[in-house]
């Protein structure tokens, strides 16, 4: 290796982390935001503001949130083909596919739906604050891939369920292969692992989430999002060897700090290792999972000013897993900087809690520089193709971006003219070379007889036209 590459290559290992994202499409909610009247419905309304998103593929599904006085029905909307023409459909709750269906979901004023995590084997699971615990169906569970109209598959019942001012995430285990509902020795799905600022006995929540059944099972034992019944580990959980069975987040880390309160406000868990990131308060809580279901480290990222949180009462605080990229990291809003941009509140962290510098990208390759007040977002990460879909909840926007840069467009492309493959304005022996470059790495920009493939018909087709001068081929008149 050059001198010049080799101090390049040594700079760059060197260097803090980096997570780049480019830009891909923009979602305007303004229009499901507009609250209904007698002169002007609104079928998808989803509250004053977009609170909660989930991207899976070309779906994004928003739920969101009331910021009046008084009680509003509010719906959660499905945006279909969301790089094409959109068309929305609305989430039923009523479980009978065959039934009439109910959209509205009675939120109190004041409060919205503070979680939503999509997985393929679970569905989509949210949840709202109906302002104290128990109340009914304050988190679902909905089958959006079996069903055009995706319908209510499993609902917290009154009095035994969380109160629901954390966002929820699937837990497949430390294996990924989720957990045995009933006992027989078989894996039957993810749990429903929820976090919770209510109180329960035994100071379980104070310690970490509750595995909880996201569905009835087959004996119908009401045990679906049962925090009781339903439970299949909490804090208190061990396994045969006396290991602990759960992820336990409210313990010193291995960086010397602790969360400074168990106000949780979400959580995201890694679906093929288990690993789970949290908040409490504005702390961020990196747990990397075990074999027995427990952590095997644990740190907390201090994102608190002073001894005092002064940001422990957010309403968003919010943590999203960007996997499978290589290098694992948590993307989350930090409400003690003082920022103006999405980019500006956005930060992340690694596994052992480093920092990782985020670069937001436009299309162009220019910074994104998108304004937004306040710093309230939701993340949510699509791990099949890569992409990180933002919501602005001040902004009534969904950007989304994706962790690979876009393909620079070929040089010739501009006016189309191959012969002149450098696109400086002549034809001469520097376009020979610059095609050659090309053609030998089979680089997509070689195949300019549009063939879709880089072969030998290539470089007679680039010859003929580079011999006349380009004359009598498109884009070189």
């Amino acid at each position: 290796m050059k001198l010049p590459l080799l101090l390049t290559a040594l700079a760059a290992s060197t260097a803090q982390a980096q997570l780049n994202l480019y830009l891909e499409n923009t979602q305007d909610l303004f229009s499901l935001c507009v609250a209904p009247t007698v002169t002007q419905p609104n079928p998808f309304f989803i509250g004053n503001n977009p609170s909660v998103i989930a991207l899976s593929g070309d779906r994004l599904f928003v739920a969101g949130y009331n910021n009046t006085a008084a009680a509003a029905n509010l719906r959660v909307v499905k945006i279909e083909n969301i790089f094409g023409t959109r068309a929305f459909r609305l989430l039923n709750t009523n479980p009978d596919p065959l039934g009439a269906p109910v959209y509205d979901i009675s939120v109190p004023g004041q409060r919205g739906f503070y979680g939503m995590s999509y997985a393929a084997g679970g569905g989509l699971i949210m949840n709202y604050d109906g302002g104290a615990v128990g109340v009914a169906g304050g988190y679902r569970v909905f089958d959006v891939d079996t069903q055009l109209n995706p319908i209510l598959i499993g609902s917290s019942p009154a009095g035994l369920g969380a109160r629901g001012g954390a966002g929820p995430s699937w837990d497949f285990g430390p294996t990924g292969q989720g957990y045995d509902y009933n006992n027989d020795g078989t894996l039957d799905g993810p749990l429903a692992a929820i976090l919770d600022f209510a109180g329960y006995p035994g100071g379980v929540q104070a310690k970490g989430p509750f595995g909880v059944l996201p569905r009835d099972s087959a004996s119908g034992a009401g045990d679906g999002l049962n925090m009781f019944a339903g439970r299949r580990y909490d804090g208190n959980s061990v396994d045969g060897g006396g290991n602990a069975a759960a992820p336990v987040l409210n313990i010193v880390g291995a960086n010397g700090n602790r969360v400074q309160g168990t106000l949780w406000r979400d959580s995201d868990i890694i679906g093929v290792n288990g690993n789970i990131a949290a908040r409490a308060s504005n702390d961020v809580v990196i747990g990397t999972r075990n074999s027995s279901g427990g952590l095997s480290s644990l740190v907390v990222v201090d994102r608190s000013p002073g001894t005092t949180d002064p940001y422990a009462f957010q309403i968003m605080q919010r943590c999203e897993w960007v996997s499978g990229l290589g290098n694992d990291v948590v993307v989350y809003n930090d409400y003690s900087a003082a920022a103006s941009t999405v980019a500006g509140w956005t930060k992340a962290a690694d596994l052992s809690g480093n920092a990782v510098t985020v670069n937001m990208f436009n299309a162009d390759g220019t910074p994104f520089a998108v304004t937004s007040a306040g710093g309230t977002f939701d993340y949510s990460f699509d791990p099949a193709t890569g992409r990180l879909a933002i919501c602005d909840f001040a902004g009534r926007r969904v950007f989304i971006f994706s962790t690979t840069a876009p393909t620079p467009p070929c040089p010739w492309v501009a006016d189309g003219c191959f012969a002149d493959y450098n696109n400086d304005g002549g034809i001469d022996g520097d376009d020979v070379i610059a095609f050659f470059a090309a053609w030998d790495a089979g680089e997509s920009c070689a195949d300019v007889d549009a063939s879709t493939g880089v072969d030998g018909d290539d470089v007679i087709n680039f010859f003929a036209a580079w011999d006349a001068g380009g004359v009598g081929f498109p884009g070189c008149q």
